[in-house]
């Protein structure tokens, strides 16, 4: 009886102490995310508050050109939007904003740089966050199909425009991930901004930062796998030694996020044609803005090489 009563001490230890807290965990990072607006004064922390001047100038620019809503259903009928600046043009720029964030506030400044250059600019919602539907952010693991169904949707539009996928974070994580699999002619090139390699790696970078017990990770990742049917330990390295298109890869030295480290070994692990911009002392989404004249000649040079 001594024993029964140990195991069921045991048992009721860990069910309080760690499987609660797994499902806590999980749902808050897997759940739906309430993002904060560009507009909103809570969103500028130290490392984007140089940016915001320029920030919501260049957003109520986009405002001013005019924006199409468009939506689409994802393979599980979840209904996605996006925001579409028509300009006319046969090259559009899909932009694929990071985890927990508006997409504005990873993408404006790059979108708006993008248009001043001729492109159309699909801004998209992904799944879990703002106008998108979805009870559940895959950090870029459920996100993969999202971005090939608008990619689809653009060249309904136009079947001979040529499309540029732009990620920032996790939407840079997303693009990784579909790396072998894009083959698309009409995709000649991407870029990569500060992207992570694995949702598992990330989430035990968290978990150190915020003194986390390091076992909630493993469980969390089974609870992925029973709920959304996804491996967290899915890395993007095991895509880009395949992949089918060029990258520019971007990444800040002090991006306490994502470790320039991981950018570093994806650039190094992409079998396809590649460039990695470093910008020295840009934090984790504001290499654009932080890296200036530095980022956008890249571009300029990456797309004139790759795209044009």
């Amino acid at each position: 009886m001594l024993y029964l009563y140990i195991l069921l001490a045991i048992l009721l230890f860990l069910i309080i102490f760690v499987f609660a807290p797994a499902v806590v965990c999980y749902r808050s990072v897997f759940g739906r995310r309430k993002v904060l607006p560009l507009t909103d004064d809570k969103l500028y922390k130290p490392a984007i508050l140089p940016y915001k001047e320029r920030m919501l100038s260049d957003l109520a620019y986009l405002q001013e050109q005019g924006a199409e809503r468009v939506s689409i259903t994802a393979k599980d009928g979840v209904t996605l939007c996006g925001d579409y600046y028509d300009h006319g043009s046969q090259k559009t720029a899909l932009m694929v904003h990071g985890y927990n964030a508006d997409p504005y506030v990873n993408l404006v400044c790059p979108a708006r740089w993008l248009y001043d250059r001729g492109f159309n600019v699909l801004v998209i919602y992904q799944r879990g966050h703002g106008c998108s539907g979805g009870k559940h952010s895959g950090m870029g693991l459920l996100e993969t199909d999202d971005v090939f169904l608008w990619i689809d949707w653009l060249l309904q539009q136009d079947p001979s425009q040529r499309i540029l996928p732009y990620g920032v974070s996790m939407g840079g994580t997303t693009l990784m991930y579909l790396s072998d699999s894009i083959r698309e002619e009409n995709v000649p090139c991407m870029i990569v901004d500060c992207g992570y390699i694995s949702t598992y790696n990330q989430l035990m970078s968290d978990a150190k930062r915020m003194h986390l017990p390091p076992l909630l990770i493993p469980l969390i990742g089974w609870l992925c796998r029973i709920d959304l049917h996804i491996d967290i330990r899915e890395k993007t390295t095991d895509h880009l030694m395949n992949a089918q298109k060029p990258i520019l890869f971007i990444h800040g030295t002090d991006d306490q996020t994502v470790p320039i480290g991981e950018c570093q070994a994806n650039f190094e692990t992409c079998s396809a044609g590649k460039r990695l911009v470093v910008v020295d002392g840009a934090a984790h989404t504001v290499a654009f803005q932080k890296g200036g004249a530095q980022v956008e000649d890249a571009m300029t040079q990456f797309l004139k090489q790759y795209f044009e």
